[in-house]
């Protein structure tokens, strides 16, 4: 698969799933169109074992100092397969993660990005996203589409690039990949910049808290934060069998420590909404101290429910 890279995002703070509704992506930076997209080739059969799905796609985001605000990660397949068995108890993966897709004037040929084609997907920087989709795409047609809507092409090493500047756009299509942008996007100009966010230690030890999940949100604090990153993950046994588990790496023991004492005490508070929730510090060998925490949904309650309305975890862990 290909490498989505990240130039220079900046520390800002961000609360995943809030994508505002605005007339184009003028909010997005030149930074952040900047995909860089080299070759390679990986599919979900190839990946095993849980967490690998999460690390191949951070495996794919490059960076250079500081990294990016968040990471929205979907397997797209396994959202779609739950989406059809209760569309209402999933809404919130119908758009897979992109906020691309909240924009208001957002055309019916949707830019291409036809869910039941995706295999998976990657929002890339919370302030400031773009990102790309995974799938069975049929290129030609959609930049037919493109074209009608008033998209323009333009040549970059990497291949066209088909821009508006009107709506701030630039999308680059392909049969297997559609990645998305602001005007700027040019794949060529950060190809060989930075290093993987999978080469971090800490997000693969993220990654292998999570293990096998259809949604992952990974969001990294501002700078000095005694939680520089922690991340939500979304898994479902069955469409009425769901949890969500909020992991997240600390400075150090102490503050693992201090996290976990104010996380239970959050649990405890909230036992109606956090009913079954399991607290623990992670444990792997070796790896990053920090805690991890799983909160079964009953069936009135839906997925997605503590990256929106029901926070009072995550804010912990921010005001430590």
């Amino acid at each position: 698969m290909s490498a989505v890279g990240v130039h220079g995002t900046g520390a800002r703070g961000a609360r995943v799933g809030r994508a505002g509704a605005t007339r184009g992506v003028g909010a997005l930076s030149a930074f952040a169109a900047l995909a860089a997209l080299a070759g390679g080739g990986c599919t979900l059969d190839e990946r095993a074992g849980p967490g690998e799905e999460l690390l191949a796609a951070l495996g794919e985001v490059r960076y250079e100092s500081p990294p990016p605000t968040g990471l929205t990660f979907v397997n797209a397949a396994r959202a779609n397969e739950l989406r059809a068995e209760d569309p209402e108890r999933f809404a919130f993966v119908e758009a897979l993660g992109t906020p691309l897709l909240n924009l208001r004037d957002l055309p019916a040929e949707r830019y291409g990005l036809d869910p039941d084609r995706a295999e998976t997907t990657v929002t890339v920087d919370f302030a400031a996203p773009f990102g790309q989709w995974d799938g069975d795409f049929d290129a030609a047609e959609i930049r037919e589409q493109l074209a009608a809507d008033g998209f323009t092409e333009r040549e970059t090493d990497a291949g066209p690039v088909w821009v508006n500047h009107d709506r701030g756009l630039g999308l680059m299509v392909e049969d297997d990949r559609i990645r998305w942008g602001d005007e700027q996007l040019d794949p060529s100009r950060t190809e060989a910049v930075g290093e993987p966010l999978a080469e971090q230690e800490v997000y693969r030890d993220l990654a292998a808290c999570l293990g096998t999940v259809y949604r992952a949100d990974l969001v990294q604090a501002a700078e000095g934060a005694e939680v520089p990153v922690y991340a939500v993950g979304h898994r479902a046994e069955a469409a009425d069998d769901t949890s969500t588990v909020l992991c997240a790496v600390t400075e150090d023991e102490a503050t693992a420590e201090a996290a976990l004492e104010r996380l239970r005490e959050e649990i405890e508070e909230g036992q109606t909404r956090y009913a079954g929730a399991e607290a623990a510090p992670l444990e792997a060998e070796g790896g990053s101290p920090g805690v991890r925490v799983t909160v079964p949904d009953r069936p009135e309650q839906r997925p997605g429910r503590l990256l929106a309305e029901d926070t009072d975890l995550t804010d912990a862990l921010r005001t430590l």
